[in-house]
């Protein structure tokens, strides 16, 4: 096996098909920051070999992200459609639930097993199927989710589900028959393992007249409670103090709260007023205390449930406005970017549309006019427009400065946010749907963006989104073009473009047949490009899938092109890892290691990687005994006993050692894998503990255990029987033993 090439060569630096190392970096900094959903055990990675990382705080008026491009919308947490539910987004569910008039008649026909919930969407039907599979479960956090495409007829629960007592079935499709004998079986296998389910119908009358005609069953349909309930549990849940809640009501303008209350809002609706009206107060039980001084001036501005019904308006308000129409979409798709960024895409679109953003032709003749004799502003003109005005015009702000941090250095930018919040999705939305020529000319300007790192992601989104805007069999065609890219932005932007359509569970059963259908062609664009989508929130939902797809697509290293699809399916499987999938992850990595073909060879010069992504949960593992010690230990081994391999597996070991020189939890995990390594030392072994050994730091955590293994080896004893190996270098033995 020495002398095996990995994946990106023979130790050498990766073929990058074209495309420079900064390039790809930067790239994957993005998919890395999308997939990390906010509340998951890890929210960020420091993975910088030899580099020096400074987690200190910055105070003051500016603050400082470790991420590579803008914030946007990132944060966000990706709702498991695949797998085991995490923890915290079953507490979030339980977090200020309101529970509804129809809450016990659910949980009575839960407790025969399965229950059918169907309602409208937006009334809380997945965070009520939580709660009840929580409470049904005797307040159980095992519980897994089953993809919507599933065959109800042919499931049955997975081999490695013991301990699981709920699962949840999220927007089922009619793409199987349901028949008569399925509810039975269905309730035999969940009495057996101990279990319950919950069916989340999607949004079909159909299916919902199937199941009552076919199979005799009437779902229990969801409807929230009244505003007013919904709103008193979240606000309980938010400040539990009566008093301090008494104090944010009166700040409020009079009549301001029954006005807001008066509509009827959705679950999630009450909970985003609910937040920005304690946010605005500092009044959240954080356990220091509120200032008690209310800055809700702007309270109704910032609740982007009311952006919905002004979208039409303020489009209508731009009509005779180009700059200022193009302004506002560019603002749409690039919130949270620097302002000249916005400025600059603006005034692109507005170069790009030729016309068609112009509400007034000139006059006949080629004379300016408007009809009326009256002059129109000359679009060339440099002082048209300030952007201040531009800023009013359409709603939005200059945020405080900001420092970000890309690959290779660190920039400040002012980002553009409306002042409203989901203005931008409200805008864009009402224009796609109802002006056709403009969303061409969306598509087209989109389609043809910079060559920058930070906005493939707003504009991967907007795309995705766009999908499901459309509908129709031809929804997802604007994003084949871009999948089939020499551009690793072209490729990424399409793969996120993807995630973002798979939200919508319908667009997810097209979604996934064209992934599956690309990850075997030829072709090495449209492999790659799944690769990146199993590196996007899509992966992260669906871990058993993209594994899948994942598997079957490296083809070896025979060019480039292969290995660039290699180099992106290795950084794929980094981000699964990072998302919350580690054993997952980490077990199918280790099966594939076993085999002799692409995918072990592939498996085997990502795990080196793998040590870095998260090594806390490696850590835990080796302390704890857990399922997977005895694979990281023969992992190591094989990357330390591989010449290809062994510089990064070295390097990420290192780096294990330095870090763990301030937690003692991670010392003792780095003790306890090099103890286990010095049981019986190859070659490998040898070396980095000889380069553990002569560390400068005395206090490096596992320079005692290397000591003294290299004490024993160079005294012909070793922890297992057999005779010492040879000594590492190259270097000539001692005759007893010794190195010279």
């Amino acid at each position: 096996m020495n002398g095996r090439p990995g994946v990106n060569g023979s130790g050498g630096p990766p073929d990058r098909g074209g495309e420079s190392e900064e390039d790809i970096d930067a790239l994957f900094a993005e998919v890395r920051r999308t997939a990390a959903a906010d509340g998951r055990r890890h929210p960020f990675i420091n993975y910088a070999p030899g580099g020096t990382i400074n987690t200190g705080a910055v105070q003051g008026d500016q603050r400082v992200e470790n991420r590579s491009g803008a914030p946007g919308p990132a944060g966000r947490r990706v709702k498991a459609r695949e797998g085991p539910i995490p923890a915290a987004e079953i507490l979030e569910a339980a977090f200020g639930f309101a529970e509804p008039a129809w809450f016990p008649e659910a949980r009575a026909q839960l407790d025969t097993g399965i229950l059918f919930l169907t309602g409208e969407r937006g009334s809380g039907r997945r965070t009520a199927a939580l709660n009840l599979l929580r409470r049904g479960g005797g307040e159980s956090l095992a519980l897994r989710a089953v993809d919507s495409d599933v065959d109800l007829a042919s499931w049955a629960p997975g081999d490695g589900d013991t301990g699981v007592r709920g699962y949840l079935v999220d927007g089922l499709l009619p793409a199987h028959a349901l028949g008569p004998g399925m509810i039975g079986n269905l309730r035999r296998l969940l009495t057996e393992a101990d279990a319950r389910m919950v069916v989340v119908l999607a949004e079909d009358p159909r299916l919902v007249h199937a199941l009552e005609r076919d199979l005799h069953i009437t779902p229990v349909r969801c409807e929230p409670p009244p505003t007013r309930a919904l709103f008193d549990a979240r606000f309980a849940a938010e400040v539990p103090d009566p008093a301090r809640r008494a104090r944010i009501v009166a700040g409020l303008a009079p009549g301001l709260l029954t006005e807001l209350l008066a509509a009827d809002l959705v679950p999630a609706q009450v909970a985003e007023l609910v937040s920005a009206l304690v946010g605005a107060t500092g009044e959240a039980d954080t356990g220091e205390g509120g200032t008690g001084e209310a800055d809700i001036t702007g309270l109704r501005d910032r609740l982007s449930f009311l952006a919905e019904r002004e979208a039409p308006e303020l489009l209508r308000s731009l009509e005779g406005d180009p700059e200022a129409l193009a302004f506002l979409l560019a603002t749409c798709v690039f919130e949270g970017h620097d302002h000249r960024i916005v400025r600059e895409e603006a005034d692109r679109l507005l170069v790009l549309a030729a016309g068609r953003l112009d509400h007034t032709l000139p006059a006949p003749g080629g004379g300016p006019g408007d009809g009326q004799g009256r002059a129109l502003p000359n679009p060339g003109f440099a002082l048209r427009r300030s952007l201040d005005d531009l800023l009013r015009t359409v709603g939005a702000r200059r945020a405080p400065r900001e420092i970000r941090t890309g690959s290779r250095f660190t920039y400040t930018v002012e980002p553009v946010r409306f002042t409203r919040h989901g203005q931008a999705e409200a805008v864009l939305r009402h224009a796609w749907r109802q002006y056709g020529q403009l969303s061409g000319l969306l598509t087209e300007w989109l389609g043809a963006h910079r060559d920058e790192h930070d906005l493939t992601e707003p504009v991967g989104r907007v795309i995705g989104m766009a999908a499901g805007w459309g509908g129709g069999r031809r929804a997802l065609q604007h994003i084949h073009t871009l999948a089939r890219s020499d551009t690793a932005r072209g490729r990424f932007i399409a793969a996120y473009a993807l995630g973002m359509a798979a939200a919508d569970p319908v667009l997810a059963t097209e979604v996934k047949y064209r992934l599956d259908d690309w990850s075997g062609q030829r072709g090495w664009q449209v492999r790659s490009t799944v690769a990146y989508a199993c590196a996007t929130d899509f992966g992260a939902a669906r871990p058993g899938l993209a594994l899948r797809l994942l598997r079957g697509m490296f083809r070896g290293l025979t060019d480039h092109h292969e290995r660039t699809v290699g180099r992106d399916i290795r950084n794929a499987l980094l981000a699964l890892f990072a998302s919350g999938s580690q054993p997952v992850v980490f077990g199918v990595l280790a099966d594939w290691a076993e085999h002799g073909d692409p995918a072990g060879e592939l498996a085997l010069a990502t795990f080196p990687h793998l040590l870095l992504a998260d090594s806390l949960w490696f850590q835990e593992q080796l302390l704890r005994n857990g399922d997977h010690t005895e694979a990281i230990v023969r992992l190591v081994r094989r990357g330390l006993a591989d010449e290809s391999l062994f510089p990064a597996t070295r390097s990420s070991l290192l780096l294990w050692c330095r870090l763990a020189r301030w937690n003692s939890e991670q010392s003792a995990a780095v003790d306890t894998l090099l103890t286990e390594l010095a049981r019986d030392m190859g070659v490998g072994e040898l070396r980095l503990f000889v380069e553990i050994d002569r560390a400068d730091q005395s206090d490096l955590p596992g320079r005692a255990v290397a000591h003294d293994a290299l004490v024993a080896w160079r005294s012909g004893h070793t922890a297992a029987a057999g005779p010492a190996p040879a000594p590492p270098s190259g270097g000539t033995a001692h005759p007893h033993g010794r190195t010279p």
